[in-house]
């Protein structure tokens, strides 16, 4: 983003505001973030995630919404502990998760080296490696999420993603400086970043990862949970890009071990890609094949999975959810043709 020019400030309405933003509100709460940051990474691992999940005492107050929509569907997976008081502790242990993922990433980069994640499943990325394949790797937001990537650098591969920066210039400085650390490379969301993924992939060196259980537009896309599945999402884009680069996708997801800052990942073995003629056929079979490969694990571990915040378990009926071209046929369109 290009500095907005300061000339015009009496003139315009909107260039002012975005003035205003750029040079006074940024750097007012990139400093703050940047002081938070610092400090919290400074601290004893322990300590650091502790306080995060401190702090949700008092900030889940402010999100009663979310609050509400974890319980429902706590209760609805989970009819067996669905009294009060198993229902409160599951979301009591959901909020924490939530704060303590949130100062671990300050710290994330220390976890592997302390001896705080365990693995299973390195085989599957071991074999598709030695096969001369390239890696999707498809975590969930369990747990700490990020963990699953720190785990595969750790093991010596080279771990790349597509990412939406954040609006802010300072805490987008924050959220590279750490991805750097632990030895991951992040690729910003715009009109190139699947040529570029493309281009990762063919590299075969590395995992490249795209979190399938994305929140956008107003809803939690996987897993299905008796719903529709969209082809407007992660879920089918993973699909699309493994088959069209022939790359092993491979499940993956993180556990929190205990209330603490101790944690499990596993590798799960590679998605068996169908063999249907017709492309869209294939995508759907193969995302329906994903999401009974997540499903189950989340649904399991409800009071980790941050989207239970946001999941609304209202019916699809009436929901108009906006299609996009699959992944083939927009590497394959004309650059200057693909959306942006």
């Amino acid at each position: 983003m290009s500095a907005p020019s300061i000339s015009w400030l009496p003139a315009d309405r909107s260039k002012r505001r975005a003035a205003w933003r750029y040079w006074v509100t940024d750097p007012v709460a990139g400093a703050y973030f940047h002081a938070i940051h610092g400090t919290i990474r400074a601290l004893p691992i322990d300590v650091c995630s502790w306080s995060g999940a401190a702090l949700t005492r008092l900030t889940r107050h402010f999100y009663a919404d979310s609050d509400a929509r974890a319980r429902r569907l706590w209760q609805r997976m989970n009819p067996a502990l669905s009294d009060k008081a198993s229902t409160d502790a599951a979301i009591n242990r959901l909020w924490r998760n939530v704060g303590r993922t949130m100062h671990e990433y300050s710290v994330i980069d220390r976890l592997w080296a302390d001896g705080r994640i365990t693995v299973d499943g390195l085989e599957h990325m071991h074999g598709a490696r030695d096969r001369g394949q390239p890696i999707v790797v498809t975590p969930v937001h369990l747990a700490n999420w990020e963990v699953v990537l720190v785990a595969g650098t750790a093991n010596g591969y080279r771990g790349t993603g597509i990412y939406l920066p954040p609006d802010n210039r300072f805490m987008h400085a924050i959220a590279n400086s750490v991805r750097t650390r632990y030895g991951a490379r992040f690729i910003p969301a715009g009109p190139n970043s699947l040529r570029e993924a493309m281009r990762e992939l063919r590299t075969r060196d590395g995992l490249f990862v795209i979190h399938v259980d994305e929140f956008v537009r107003g809803r939690v896309q996987a897993p299905a949970f008796g719903r529709q599945l969209t082809p407007a999402s992660n879920i089918f884009y993973a699909v699309q890009l493994a088959e069209r680069s022939g790359a092993a996708l491979i499940p993956a997801y993180c556990l929190r071990l205990g209330d603490a800052a101790r944690f499990h990942v596993t590798f799960l073995p590679p998605l068996a890609m169908s063999s249907a003629a017709d492309k869209a056929t294939r995508a759907r079979e193969n995302a329906e094949k994903l999401n009974a490969a997540i499903e189950p694990v989340i649904s399991a571990h409800i009071d980790q999975w941050y989207f239970a915040l946001d999941f609304d378990d209202s019916p699809d009926q009436g929901m108009r959810i906006p299609e996009s071209p699959g992944i083939m046929d927009e590497l394959e369109a004309p650059q200057n043709e693909r959306p942006a």
